[in-house]
């Protein structure tokens, strides 16, 4: 079986660095896009979801929750930039509980907020909500 490798990047750390892939699950603003070997290169922007990588018969696959951010693909070589990223293994559940709980008891009054937080206590939201999501369906397997 032939592969191609992902690297997934935030600002502050490598997640994942030439990780092997047989296809790939992609959060985009445009909807989730499945890669296969050889697919068009194409540059594209993320939205706050999971990132499956599929590593066949010969690897495990990885489920990663990112946010925003872009994706590269270009010659069976994909760079994920992602603002935030974290593999569901490495999810800290209490942790992402207790940010969704922040982020819910924030949106409960916006008064006083601009409508740049409101929408960052949103994305806070969503993140979180995931990360649980992630997590718990990893602890399920």
């Amino acid at each position: 079986m032939k592969y191609f490798v992902v690297d997934i990047l935030t600002p502050s750390k490598i997640i994942a660095k030439n990780m092997p892939a047989e296809s790939l699950l992609i959060p985009t603003v445009r909807g989730q896009i499945n890669v296969l070997e050889n697919h068009t290169h194409i540059v594209t922007k993320l939205s706050t979801g999971a990132l499956t990588v599929f590593g066949g018969a010969d690897y495990a696959d990885r489920t990663f929750a990112i946010s925003s951010g872009v994706c590269k693909l270009l010659d069976n070589k994909i760079v994920v930039l992602a603002n935030t990223a974290e593999e569901s293994t490495d999810v800290n559940v209490e942790r992402a509980k207790l940010s969704l709980q922040n982020a819910e008891d924030k949106l409960k009054n916006t008064e006083g907020l601009t409508p740049e937080e409101v929408d960052e206590y949103i994305q806070k939201a969503e993140r979180a909500k995931l990360r649980i999501q992630l997590a718990e369906f990893n602890k399920a397997k």
